[in-house]
């Protein structure tokens, strides 16, 4: 049988091509930026500036703790103050 010749190559060019977008990928994760809810400047509402700082405040999920943390404070919101506002909301809204 003959030796085969360029195997070498080919994992070198493998590991290369990894290391690379090893680097790209961690390059890209750690560097991306928070994106931003825009303002809808069209639309007047005396909400839209607080949608865009609850937006800008809210934390960063980057472990499971983060979301644990995240997932209790969701528990403890208090759903009757927001249904008495909606409830407001739909009486000041009917004809």
């Amino acid at each position: 049988m003959q030796k085969q010749k360029g195997f070498i190559q080919i994992l070198l060019l493998a590991l290369i091509l990894l290391v690379v977008f090893g680097v790209g990928g961690y390059y890209y994760v750690t560097n991306r930026e928070k994106t931003s809810v825009p303002v809808n400047t069209n639309i007047v509402s005396e909400y839209q500036t607080d949608y865009q700082k609850a937006a800008n405040d809210a934390p960063t999920i980057v472990s499971a703790s983060d979301l644990n943390t995240v997932s209790a404070d969701l528990d403890a919101t208090d759903l009757d103050q927001i249904d008495t506002e909606l409830k407001n909301l739909a009486a000041d809204s009917s004809f």
